[in-house]
């Protein structure tokens, strides 16, 4: 018996067994693109939660740096306020003696005007008492040899009185020379005090604040 196959029906066997190889093959590339949709699919969304991680990383690293400059400005204006009551007070401080050397200043005019009218007053009784003199030592004259001696006592007395005049001049002249060096003092002081008291500046706000996330 022979084993070899009629070369008329091989072709048909064939023909026959071909279909069994494309199902498979349909089936394995249905596989493989459901194999590669799912790997690209988490593929996508580990990225997505890669992107997810870096953008919260992100608005933390905002949200920290915001933190540390709203510190930062609340700081600021702290100090801000700080300086400016300090300024503030100065300045009340300043207006306070300002005004007590006024006063001072006030107060040593009016003593000053009073000796100068006081040394008017006295310098014109002095005159005055001069001229009595003069007129006594015109009458003296007129008489005998006693009136001489009344004439020259007179003249004495004019002396006199002209020695107290120069002396109460000299000293109505301290007096005023004193009253005019403390007022000049007062008056340095006074302007002193005020080229001392100068306003503090503001810091400027930080260049580094970083605007709000959306």
């Amino acid at each position: 018996m022979s084993t070899e196959l009629d070369p008329g029906t091989q072709p048909e066997e064939t023909t026959q067994g071909n279909p069994a190889p494309l199902w498979i093959l349909l089936l394995l590339i249905g596989l493989g693109a459901v194999a590669a949709y799912s790997g690209y699919t988490a593929l996508s969304k580990h990225q997505q939660h890669l992107e997810s991680e870096k953008a919260r990383a992100d608005l933390t690293s905002q949200r920290d740096r915001l933190k540390a400059n709203a510190t930062d400005l609340t700081r600021q204006m702290e100090q801000a306020n700080a300086s400016r009551q300090e300024v503030e007070n100065a300045l009340k401080q300043s207006r306070a003696d300002t005004e007590a050397a006024q006063a001072q200043i006030t107060d040593l005019q009016k003593q000053v005007a009073e000796l100068q009218n006081a040394a008017r007053q006295k310098v014109d009784d002095a005159q005055g008492q001069l001229e009595g003199l003069k007129k006594k030592a015109a009458d003296l004259e007129q008489q005998t040899g006693v009136l001489e001696k009344a004439r020259a006592a007179a003249e004495d007395a004019l002396k006199a009185a002209n020695a107290a005049k120069d002396a109460l001049e000299a000293d109505l002249k301290g007096q005023l020379a004193a009253a005019q060096k403390r007022l000049s003092q007062a008056q340095a002081d006074l302007k002193k005090e005020r080229e001392q008291v100068s306003p503090v500046p503001m810091p400027p706000p930080s260049q580094d604040a970083a605007p709000a996330a959306p």
